[in-house]
């Protein structure tokens, strides 16, 4: 996984690149910090970049809801692309969380 966090627009950024699987568990805990840290009141993960995802990749997206829905920021994902979107809506994540296209 690559990521590129950034503020902008009152807004925090998380960017991702890559695959998000298993082996990113341990860099993922830098997302879920800025997350916890950050002063913005929302926050969303941009996924057009993002290649492939597993289960474990959907267990760390729904803790980084979790970790922004208890920092009480609005969460959202945005742009998630072939094999990514169709594991979301298989999941059915867009009852939980909002997600744009």
């Amino acid at each position: 996984m690559q990521n590129n966090i950034k503020t902008e627009n009152n807004e925090l950024q998380i960017l991702l690149s890559d695959r998000l699987t298993f082996e990113d568990h341990e860099a993922f805990r830098e997302i879920i910090t800025a997350i916890k840290k950050c002063e913005p009141p929302s926050c969303y993960i941009d996924l057009a970049n993002l290649k492939a995802i597993d289960s474990a990749g959907l267990g760390m997206l729904m803790i980084a809801f979790e970790t922004s829905e208890k920092a009480k920021k609005k969460f959202r994902l945005r742009k998630p692309t072939g094999q990514v979107k169709r594991l979301l809506e298989i999941s059915e994540f867009e009852k939980v969380m909002a997600i744009e296209n």
